[in-house]
């Protein structure tokens, strides 16, 4: 197998769909770009725009599920350490703060 094919296919078959109107993604970023997120975030969540929740982590997971090397395969990528669900129980704890406003 080409492996440049291999990583191009890995990237076309990486989960990139939502069906519940919610916005999940694992991003590299650096300690400046990451500060500048949370700052637009914290705004928006105390503007009544949005809640949402992060999990810090210095490394990532990629789960594969393989049903051939060639096409069909499906690449789901988590921050290690807890990752999407830390970040939901974060995202919960905001939610149910500002019920009792």
């Amino acid at each position: 197998m080409d492996g440049e094919d291999y990583l191009n296919t890995v990237t076309k078959n990486s989960d990139f769909q939502k069906f519940d109107d919610t916005l999940r993604m694992t991003i590299d970023s650096n300690t400046e770009q990451r500060k500048k997120l949370v700052e637009y975030l914290e705004e928006q969540m105390k503007a009544g725009t949005l809640v949402y929740g992060i999990q810090i982590s210095d490394s990532a997971l990629m789960t594969c599920m393989v049903f051939d090397r060639k096409d069909r395969h499906l690449h789901f990528v988590d921050g290690a350490s807890g990752g999407y669900a830390l970040a939901a129980k974060q995202m919960k704890n905001q939610m149910a703060e500002n019920a009792n406003i």
